[in-house]
C-alpha cells in the first residue's frame, strides 16, 4: 500500500478496532491495552502509515481531546439539546467540550475562539455572531488548520462544513400559516444583530407576504433583540405606535412568548385579535399560558450531524473533501396563538 495514502481508517480496519483506538494507541494515549497497542504499531508500520497532524517527530501538535463549542445563548434556546446531542456523539469517541458563549458580542466571540485555539483543541463547532464582524476568527481557525464546522448559522464567504436549518422556508411557512388565517398585518419581531439566521428568516417572511399579495411596509420589521424581555419591550412599542398588527411573526420563541405576555397583561386577545408564532418549537411553547405556534428545528439533528462532520475531520485529518453543507427540514407546529379560522391549519 501507498504510505501517502494509508490512513488510520486502513489501520482501523486491518486490525478490527476503532478509528478513536487507533488514534489513542498511536498518540500514547491511556485506555488502549498493551497488547492491543503494539498490534497497532506493528500493522501501521507494516502499512507504512506516516502521521500527519498528530505525528511526533514531524513536531506538529499531539491531539488534546478537546472540542470548543461556540454558541451564541444557552438559556431558552435549542441550544441545550443541540449540546446534548454533540457532547453524546463525541464523548463515546473520547473527547471533551469546552463550552462559549458569545452573547451575541463579536468582541467576546472574537476573544472566547482565541483562547480555545491556544488551548489547542481539535476542532471547533461554531454559531457566529455576525457574518463580517466574525470572519476575522473565522480565518484565524482556518489559519490554524483547525477542523471547523459552523452550527446553525454559518459565514457564506468561509469554506467550511456547516449544519443549518432551512430557515427561509420555516420563515416562509410561518408566514403563510398566518395570511391562510387572514391576516395581512404581519409584523416581524427580529434582533438587532444581523446574522445569517436572522436575514434568512426575514427573507422568507418578505417572500410569503409577496406571494400572498400583501404590500410590505418598513415599520412592519422591528429590530428589538431575541431575549423574551425583548418580546415584551417589542409589543409595548408597537402597541404604543398605533401601528395596530393583527398577527406578530417572532425571530424566536423568547419573543414570542414576550410578545404574548405583555399582550395578556393589556388584555389583548391572543390570538382574536393578535395571533402570534415563534421560531423554534422549544418546550416552554407547548406549555405556556398560550399555547404557541412555533416552528420546529431538529435540534438532535443539528448536534449529531455537526459532531459527525467534526469527528471525519479530526480522525481522519487527511480528508480532502470539499467543505459539506447539510440543511435539515422545518416544519410548523400549530397550536392555539395563531389559529383565527377554526379547521385550517399549515
Amino acid at each position: 500500500m501507498d504510505s501517502n495514502k494509508t490512513t488510520i481508517k486502513d489501520i482501523a480496519a486491518a486490525c478490527g478496532v476503532s478509528l478513536m483506538t487507533v488514534s489513542r494507541a498511536l498518540q500514547g494515549k491511556p485506555g488502549v491495552g498493551l497488547e492491543k497497542k503494539r498490534k497497532i504499531e506493528k500493522v501501521a508500520e507494516t502499512l507504512g502509515y506516516v502521521p500527519h497532524r498528530m505525528a511526533y517527530a514531524l513536531g506538529q501538535k499531539s491531539s488534546s481531546m478537546t472540542v470548543g463549542v461556540v454558541i451564541p445563548q444557552l438559556s431558552n434556546t435549542i441550544f441545550p439539546t443541540i449540546l446534548q446531542n454533540i457532547e453524546s456523539s463525541l464523548s463515546p469517541n473520547g473527547y471533551r467540550i469546552l463550552l462559549c458563549c458569545t452573547y451575541d458580542n463579536p468582541i467576546k466571540e472574537f476573544h472566547e475562539i482565541s483562547a480555545l485555539l491556544e488551548r489547542q483543541v481539535d476542532g471547533i463547532i461554531w454559531s457566529p455572531v455576525l457574518e463580517e464582524d466574525s470572519e476575522k476568527a473565522a480565518r484565524l481557525i482556518l489559519e490554524q488548520n483547525c477542523p471547523l464546522v459552523f452550527l446553525d448559522r454559518m459565514l457564506p464567504s468561509i469554506a467550511a462544513d456547516a449544519v443549518l436549518v432551512d430557515d427561509f422556508t420555516g420563515a416562509y411557512d410561518a408566514t403563510r400559516h398566518l395570511l391562510d388565517q387572514g391576516m395581512r398585518r404581519i409584523v416581524h419581531l427580529a434582533p438587532r444583530t444581523e446574522s445569517y439566521v436572522a436575514r434568512e428568516r426575514r427573507r422568507g417572511y418578505l417572500a410569503a407576504l409577496a406571494d400572498g399579495g400583501v404590500e410590505f411596509h418598513d415599520e412592519w420589521i422591528l429590530k428589538i433583540g431575541s431575549e423574551l424581555q425583548h418580546g415584551r419591550e417589542g409589543m409595548n412599542l408597537l402597541l404604543n405606535s398605533g401601528l395596530s398588527p393583527d398577527a406578530i411573526f417572532c425571530f424566536n420563541d423568547p419573543l414570542a412568548i414576550g410578545a404574548c405576555m405583555t399582550l395578556t397583561e393589556r388584555g389583548i386577545a391572543v390570538p382574536e385579535k393578535i395571533a402570534v408564532v415563534g421560531f423554534s418549537a422549544t418546550i416552554e411553547t407547548e406549555f405556556a399560558q398560550i399555547p404557541l405556534t412555533s416552528v420546529f428545528q431538529d435540534a438532535i439533528g443539528l448536534g449529531r450531524h455537526a459532531a459527525e462532520m467534526l469527528l471525519s475531520r479530526m480522525i481522519n485529518p487527511e480528508l480532502k473533501i470539499s467543505p459539506r453543507k447539510k440543511i435539515l427540514k422545518t416544519n410548523l407546529i400549530v397550536r392555539q396563538s395563531s389559529i383565527k379560522i377554526q379547521g385550517r391549519s399549515c
